[in-house]
């Protein structure tokens, strides 16, 4: 009698034979982030007491006011002077006795966990999602100077990932049940919320997410044997539906409370009115770094009786010294709005939500009206808290660009070692005991020399060592990427004119657009740099590039290996270089 034996399936036979179980990739990904995170809680926080008033300082006392149950507090200039949501987030830390930056680092976990289970239908084997996982999480601008601060930019970067990823999820699961794509569309949903309401500028993820439902319903629609495309095609709504209902709940509880329904009112359409018709007005004295020369304040203020209110509060020496140059009697780019609010609260013109909107729209209406009748000269109307695009700024924007590219290749500013703060023993107890944390202070009182105690040196070795383990493995990833890229963005073309996009072609589009996201971003700030803020390249500005870049190079890196070493069953025994994903 001959006995059959069964043979495996091709592509249990083509895979890896030690590859990990659901629950044996659970379980390396939470050893992986746990040893992370008691890494990062021997970081110590950059406190910055009395020298932080529009930064951190203000976000540390709306947390308290938050925590003290009257919301953002009583209204003044900088009440609602920026998206705030890092001061609920805060609020929330202090109730739950948890340390700020480890906080900040289980956030950062989340979103690498979501990235980790949305790129199932993506890559076939656990191995290559966890290196995904493993590289993304142990970014060195995950736990730089910068996350140090009791600031914004310590969980911006890690809701950006989370939207991103929930999305990914989401669209990359188009022929799987609708019930598999919801959680990540409710993530990516309340992500983008909280990502719109902590920072200015997350309009920049809105061509991701134009871009990456375009990819969605192209796979839908060049999908064979999918079934209910509309109802598919309506769970583009849920995301929406979430992040305007998380953006407009914010927007009525400042309505309640101040009576605007706004996010914030540096954003509101009053006061980027009133900036556009500054910058408007006489264009050929702008010059970089400097919007409303001193010139064309004295020009408007004959012109416009409402700005001319603001002219014995604005013009002073230490409103010079506070936001831009008091030898000059200019105010740069990058504090002109912070100065004019100021004055006009010191004139007495934010007491109310009310009289603030009144105010900068009677600015806007008569500046523009003095702009549009001749008696200034004038460009075209615009509205916008930036400078106007010159052709002037190219190359000064190309030169910051290429900076940032020096910064992120060489992953400068990753060092994980707080910098020492300077304030009373009074002032850092009180920040201290808010965010649970303890301040970075002097080894030796009244020199510079910081204090870290033993266990952080050696956490922060094992950091520094992680970080020149990323230098070197980032040139094969990139090298590795542009050949994955190279041959993968014929077939995608192919698949789409095919009718045959199925999700691996798809994740793999909306992994570049990962990668495409972080470019926007560098570019957006290399113009704020080179026209607005006089200041070196900060990694704080382009932390929330980071982490997708990084997480596209990982990617197409891992795709790579297992069309190289591990071919999809369709095409057995072809490697990586015969046109395969």
């Amino acid at each position: 009698m001959t006995v059959q034996l069964k043979q495996k399936p091709l592509h249990r036979r083509l895979l890896p034979a030690g590859d990990l179980s659901a629950r044996g990739l659970w379980l390396a990904a939470c050893a992986i982030a746990a040893f992370k995170i008691v890494l990062c809680s021997r970081q110590m926080v950059h406190a910055f007491p009395d020298a932080s008033p529009i930064d951190d300082e203000l976000m540390l006392n709306l947390a308290k006011s938050i925590t003290a149950g009257s919301w953002l507090g009583e209204y003044g200039w900088l009440t609602l002077g920026k998206h705030s949501f890092y001061a609920l987030w805060l609020a929330l830390m202090n109730g739950l006795h948890l340390n700020v930056i480890v906080g900040g680092q289980l956030l950062f976990a989340a979103g690498c966990f979501v990235l980790l289970f949305a790129l199932r239908p993506v890559m076939r084997t656990a191995w290559a999602r966890l290196f995904v996982f493993a590289a993304v999480l142990y970014a060195p601008a995950s736990w730089a100077q910068y996350t140090l601060r009791v600031y914004r930019d310590n969980i911006y970067p890690s809701l950006v990932l989370l939207a991103l990823s929930g999305l990914l999820g989401a669209f990359v699961r188009v022929r799987q049940p609708p019930r598999r794509a919801l959680p990540y569309l409710i993530i990516a949903g309340l992500s983008l919320a909280a990502a719109w309401l902590c920072h200015e500028d997350s309009a920049l993820l809105l061509p991701f997410v134009a871009c990456g439902a375009a990819v969605y319903a192209a796979a839908l629609f060049c999908g064979r044997d999918i079934t209910r495309r509309g109802a598919r095609l309506a769970l583009l709504l849920v995301p929406l539906a979430v992040w305007a209902g998380g953006i407009a709940a914010w927007c009525g509880v400042n309505a309640g409370r101040y009576g605007r329904f706004i996010v914030s009112d540096f954003t509101s359409r009053e006061f980027e009115d009133a900036m556009g018709a500054l910058a408007r007005a006489c264009p050929d004295a702008q010059r970089r770094y400097v919007l409303v020369p001193r010139s064309t304040r004295y020009a408007l203020y004959e012109v416009s009786p409402t700005f001319a209110l603001l002219r014995d509060t604005l013009e002073t020496k230490p409103m010079y010294t506070a936001y831009g140059n008091p030898k000059e009697g200019e105010f740069n780019s990058g504090g002109i709005h912070w100065a004019l609010r100021r004055a006009a609260w010191l004139a007495g013109f934010y007491d109310t939500a009310q009289t603030a909107e009144a105010f900068w729209r009677a600015v806007a209406d008569e500046i523009n009206a003095a702009c549009d009748a001749g008696l200034v000269p004038a460009g075209p109307r615009q509205s916008g808290i930036f400078a106007p695009v010159k052709p002037e700024y190219i190359f000064p924007t190309l030169g910051k660009f290429l900076e940032e590219i020096r910064v992120l290749l060489l992953f400068e500013q990753t060092d994980p070692r707080a910098p020492l703060t300077w304030a009373t023993q009074e002032r850092l107890a009180d920040w201290d005991s808010y965010t649970h944390c303890t301040s970075s202070g002097s080894a030796i009182p009244y020199t510079d020399i910081p204090y870290y105690p033993p266990s952080a040196h050696a956490a922060y070795a094992v950091l520094d060592c992680i970080a020149w383990i990323q230098r070197v493995l980032l040139w094969p990833m990139l090298a590795l990427a542009a050949v994955w890229l190279r041959r993968f963005v014929p077939r995608f073309v192919r698949a789409v004119r095919q009718k045959e996009l199925t999700p691996p072609l798809a994740g793999g589009m909306l992994l570049l657009g990962f990668f495409l996201t972080g470019l926007l971003r560098m570019a957006a700030i290399a113009y704020l740099m080179a026209v607005s803020m006089s200041i070196g390249i900060s990694l704080m500005y382009l932390s929330a590039a980071c982490a997708p870049m990084l997480a596209f190079l990982a990617c197409a890196s891992a795709l790579w290996a297992e069309q190289r070493f591990c071919p999809a069953p369709e095409e057995p025994g072809r490697a990586f270089g015969a046109r395969a994903l």
